[in-house]
């Protein structure tokens, strides 16, 4: 066999699966496939396992246990006798002497970027070159070396950032549409419940359900197909940056005759690198959760409800008829009795509820902040307390605008294509079922919380926040709904 291409079979056999080149810090797995320490801890890392019995062999997808990686030195010692034979072998030489004139290679041809002899500079190849000793640019390539490899390594690091961003935007997708399926199941099974009890028609809420979910099924491969391929040209890229790296580094590790041998062309090639962007995918679901007809069944169990002033912080002005509230100009002298709100700015309804189902809707217009929805009756008022269901607080909030959230931050942010002018609750005691309508676009769901028992008395939560937008001025509203079309 030639001696190079055996050296190229050799090296085949100690290159890293993932890199594609020499072996560094092998460590081999339970399975008995050997990669690079680095390579393999960033590929889980970048593939987001993280258990102990959560990581997979890249080649063969078996279990391995990260605590027993074992370092294979024997294999490391290889490795570096295989590169120094194949550099050997890659300049066509045995020794460091030029093999036409049989003289030291200690020049280097800066227009033609290879070693030569002092011979060689006499040929008409290199007379009219700028030619100078090794020894005078080896410092000099050497910093370029780390130069480029400083900023190949912040190109990774952005890399990396890059990867983690999308897959974290990819899990708050996945949230989401599992949240709308979910919310596609109850709300459909909801209003056939209702139907039913009413003795009305319901045989074609099934096919409308059906018809949802199958919209939702083909947009969530839609998206997920372009998020498997945008995450390719991704990795794609990554792996190149990691092989210049690699490349650069085994470099800088030459000898210094062989280290700058065709090394302007290497660095040009870092240089002219940069990473490109995919194209952004929109991630907003299309499939809204809208059941037609649900409204004016909901609307039946319809509670004129109306605001407790003494439940109201002293910064909010109720109406005389206690359907509206907003945030004043100044602080109001009102008494601070065990009812009202010491330190947020909350009032709410007079009724409280224990039983049954009941609906209201409540006008936000075009507020850039505010807060619906229900509360236990004993909450409270005077500390500290967290809009969650942990404290007693079944609440969704708009924030800053465009930030519409159910609870506190455990809950995700909800994914609203129209902002609501006008909101819509639904509570149905006995289900434990608290959920939101967008009731500006007719009717979509906003958001149902998790179903468990209250554990008491609960009373209808407004929350107009502050008024230091010029579009947080209008106030919350509640809506009549008796007598409408």
């Amino acid at each position: 066999m030639d001696p190079a291409a055996l050296v190229e079979a050799i090296v085949e056999e100690v290159n890293c699966p993932i890199c594609m080149t020499f072996l560094r810090e092998p460590v081999s797995i339970s399975c008995g496939h050997t990669f690079c320490h680095s390579c393999l801890s960033g590929l889980w890392k970048l593939s987001g396992e993280s258990q102990d019995w959560g990581y997979t062999c890249p080649l063969c997808r078996a279990p391995v246990q990260p605590r027993k990686l074992r370092p294979n030195w024997q294999l490391a010692s290889v490795v570096d006798k295989v590169r120094l034979l194949g550099f050997c072998v890659e300049m066509g030489l045995k020794t460091d002497v030029c093999t036409l004139h049989k003289e030291p290679l200690t020049m280097f041809c800066k227009e033609d970027d290879v070693v030569t002899c002092k011979a060689c500079n006499q040929s008409p190849a290199h007379e009219a070159h700028s030619v100078v000793p090794v020894k005078d640019v080896a410092w000099e390539y050497k910093w370029k070396l780390q130069e480029a490899l400083g900023l190949l390594r912040k190109g990774q690091e952005e890399a990396w950032k890059l990867e983690v961003r999308e897959k974290e935007q990819a899990a708050r997708w996945k949230t989401q549409m599992e949240i709308r399926k979910q919310s596609i199941l109850w709300e459909f099974e909801k209003y056939q419940q209702l139907l039913k009890e009413k003795e009305l028609p319901c045989a074609q809420v099934e096919e409308e359900a059906a018809a949802a979910q199958a919209s939702l099924e083909q947009e969530e491969r839609e998206t997920l197909n372009k998020l498997e391929l945008r995450h390719e040209k991704i990795i794609q890229q990554s792996q190149v940056l990691w092989r210049m790296i690699v490349e650069l580094e085994e470099r800088s590790q030459r000898p210094v005759r062989w280290m700058v041998q065709g090394i302007q062309e290497a660095l040009n090639r870092s240089k002219s690198w940069s990473f490109q962007q995919p194209e952004p995918i929109s991630l907003e679901l299309k499939t809204g959760c809208c059941v037609p007809g649900l409204r004016e069944i909901l609307k039946t169990y319809a509670v004129d409800v109306r605001l407790d002033p003494d439940t109201a912080y002293s910064r909010l002005v109720v109406s005389k008829d206690r359907k509206s509230v907003h945030y004043g100009d100044t602080q109001q002298n009102l008494p601070d009795n065990p009812e009202r709100f010491y330190r947020y700015n909350i009032v709410l309804g007079s009724q409280c509820i224990s039983s049954g189902r009941h609906y209201w809707e409540v006008e936000v217009g075009n507020r850039s902040e505010w807060g619906l929805g229900v509360c236990m009756e004993n909450v409270d008022r005077k500390e500290v307390v967290y809009l969650s269901p942990h404290y007693g607080f079944w609440v969704i909030r708009l924030r800053k605008g465009t930030e519409y959230r159910a609870g506190t931050d455990e809950y995700p942010l909800l994914p609203l294509s129209v902002p609501p002018h006008r909101v819509g609750i639904f509570l149905d005691y006995e289900a434990h079922d608290i959920s939101f309508y967008n009731v500006t676009d007719d009717g979509s769901h906003i958001f149902t919380f998790p179903h468990y028992p209250f554990p008491g008395r609960l009373l209808p939560y407004f929350s107009p926040c502050y008024s230091i937008a010029t579009n947080n001025t209008t106030p919350l509203t509640i809506c009549s709904l008796v007598g409408e079309d």
